[in-house]
């Protein structure tokens, strides 16, 4: 199933990464009342930006860019598995 191990690791890496930056933010306190939200990362409220949210946001759809590319079958389904992981974790933590 895996094509490219390190490739799959790094992926794995970088979404793990993105999940625990968005809950550890969110439970710190940086995101203060978050108006739009990316696949559930805040990144902006009637204040402003958050730059930690676009960072965020960048590692972890990067981690899901590559994660097909390490994959030999089952791409989009396994990607689907993850996109909504990513979704509904910080939802539910």
């Amino acid at each position: 199933m895996k094509q490219h191990s390190l490739l799959f690791a790094l992926s794995l890496c970088l979404l793990s990464l993105g999940l625990i930056g968005n809950v550890v933010f969110e439970t710190m306190g940086f995101f203060s009342n978050p108006t739009v939200q990316v696949i559930s990362i805040p990144i902006a409220s009637a204040e402003g930006y958050f730059i930690h949210g676009f960072l965020i946001l960048a590692i972890t759809v990067l981690g899901l860019f590559l994660l097909p590319f390490s994959l030999n079958r089952n791409k989009a389904k396994t990607t689907a598995v993850f996109l909504l992981a990513v979704i509904l974790i910080p939802q539910l933590v």
